[in-house]
């Protein structure tokens, strides 16, 4: 388990459970599959804040890594990348909507102007 200080949102906690793997079932992408089914083991991490900068209900949020042999800078680093990469995300949806990307054309002469 971490914790780490942050500006936005207050303390921020990280545990980490290496090697565990999902209940593969016969549905979606393995309906087809013969054989065994295999096991993929990865790392969960469960971040918790203290607070969002939002004011919101902050839930805890479980993030999957591939990697299997995590550390704990390992944890800290994929938190903090998520974090980052949402922000970013965010970011840009926003300017979409303000240069009005989101809409949609109604006719292709409309598309053309």
């Amino acid at each position: 388990m971490t914790v780490t200080d942050t500006t936005l949102y207050g303390k921020a906690s990280a545990q980490a459970w290496v090697r565990l793997h999902p209940r593969l079932t016969r549905r979606a992408a393995w309906l087809d599959h013969d054989g065994p089914l295999p096991i993929i083991e990865d790392t969960v991490i469960r971040l918790t804040v203290e607070k969002l900068p939002s004011g919101g209900l902050n839930k805890p949020v479980r993030l999957r890594w591939s990697g299997t042999a995590a550390t704990a800078n390992d944890v800290n680093r994929c938190w903090q990348s998520f974090l980052r990469r949402f922000d970013l995300e965010h970011t840009f949806r926003l300017f979409k909507q303000t240069l009005g990307w989101t809409r949609q054309a109604r006719s292709s002469e409309a598309a053309d102007r």
